[in-house]
């Protein structure tokens, strides 16, 4: 057995964290809550046991999602998605 992490984001999953810089990541809740939710977008990273023959590109994605409603930890990361005027005005 071997230990994936698999990420979702909207409609797709990956192996990597979609292309989200580390800049834009918000890493508290108070982070969170300087920010409109619309100004954000939701990765899920699931943290999956799996066979060691495992090949995630012959796995279709009804099969992929199976797997990841089975994880067995799964973290949100949020990330902003537009630099706000306070931002622009003090950093």
């Amino acid at each position: 057995m071997k230990t994936i992490h698999l990420f979702q984001f909207k409609d797709s999953i990956s192996l990597k964290i979609p292309f989200f810089d580390e800049e834009s990541q918000l890493t508290s809740l108070n982070d969170l809550m300087t920010f409109d939710l619309i100004n954000t977008e939701k990765v899920t990273e699931f943290i999956i046991e799996t066979s060691d023959d495992f090949v995630f590109e012959n796995t279709k994605k009804e099969d992929l999602l199976m797997m990841c409603k089975d994880a067995k930890e799964t973290i949100d990361h949020y990330f902003r998605t537009v630099v706000n005027d306070y931002d622009a005005l003090y950093t």
